[in-house]
């Protein structure tokens, strides 16, 4: 599964480093999860949301905090690869919504009768649909706080 989204992520990476993978629900888990990333010498970030966050959490709670994640790195820049997924279950409607909204990862239940379509509409906006969730995930709590204390 990381594979298929190495190709958005750097291409410089050094294979002996892997990407690291972390469930987060909140700003405070996403930075956590960065600084954790810079101590074990990681190279590629993933973010990834809860099961099924978009059926109960919703596209804009997960696209908002993202944004805002994004905005507090570009204030302390990193040299780290970061990307986000959002699990969208078996629901093909949020999948849609996040996509059409710019989401550029998602995870969606290979099951489902609507995955022919959202294949294609992830295809033709350049978004990258998984169909389990990827592994290699470093679980919380990681013990470390934001600078903010958030």
């Amino acid at each position: 599964m990381i594979r298929q989204i190495r190709q958005h992520l750097s291409t410089g990476n050094d294979e002996s480093k892997p990407g690291c993978v972390f469930p987060v629900s909140t700003l405070r888990e996403a930075c956590d999860a960065l600084r954790v990333a810079q101590v074990n010498g990681c190279l590629d970030v993933i973010l990834l949301s809860p099961p099924g966050a978009a059926g109960f959490m919703g596209v804009p709670w997960w696209m908002t905090m993202m944004a805002q994640f994004r905005d507090l790195q570009d204030k302390d820049p990193i040299s780290l690869s970061l990307i986000d997924i959002l699990d969208c279950g078996s629901q093909a409607g949020r999948a849609v919504s996040a996509l059409t909204q710019g989401q550029k990862h998602i995870v969606f239940d290979p099951d489902s009768p609507q995955r022919k379509a959202v294949e294609v509409l992830a295809a033709s906006l350049g978004a990258t649909v998984l169909f389990q969730r990827p592994d290699r995930i470093q679980p919380f709590p990681l013990g470390i706080a934001c600078p903010s204390g958030e």
